[in-house]
């Protein structure tokens, strides 16, 4: 076996072993912090965009600090404009008690619009980034379809390095 094709060999069985080799998102993601992020083309409700994400091994995006809210909301004006976006807020379990879907933590960060969230006629609980708002945050009637934010671990941040022998 030549010394490229035993190469080519290793390369093919490290891909198929530990997938993505190079540590990199997904193609169509987009890397941030120590996340990947998918801005979807598609219109769901809240509860099918949740499901869609779980089925890409993430979830719908959740937001930590004002530097992860503005490359969300960068992107998103990037990427569709005057299209609004799901992530994973809810607060259907107590009204007004926003927490993130995939741990249950309340929100330690926020960035909602002046007057929001307003739970307009008693049936808005799932969280949304409003185009007509400059991306800011506002409730939404968890049926509404609309495109989505996914998050899932970028691939580097939970391999940890080999040990240095010697």
């Amino acid at each position: 076996m030549s010394a490229s094709l035993f190469a080519a060999f290793c390369l093919y069985t490290a891909t198929i072993l530990f997938g993505n080799v190079n540590g990199e998102c997904p193609y169509g993601w987009h890397h941030y912090g120590l996340s990947c992020y998918f801005f979807s083309t598609d219109n769901y409700n809240w509860l099918n965009a949740q499901n869609s994400c779980r089925g890409h091994d993430a979830r719908l995006a959740e937001v930590d600090n004002k530097e992860q809210s503005d490359y969300l909301m960068l992107m998103a004006r990037t990427l569709g404009k005057d299209h609004n976006y799901w992530l994973g807020g809810r607060d259907d379990v107590v009204e007004g008690t926003w927490m993130w879907s995939s741990t249950d933590e309340f929100f330690t960060y926020t960035d909602w619009y002046p007057e929001q969230p307003n739970n307009y006629l008693g049936n808005q609980d799932c969280l949304h980034m409003h185009a007509a708002f400059n991306m800011k945050w506002q409730d939404e009637s968890c049926t509404t379809p609309d495109r989505y934010i996914c998050e899932k671990i970028y691939p580097e941040s939970t391999t940890s390095s080999p040990p240095i022998i010697g």
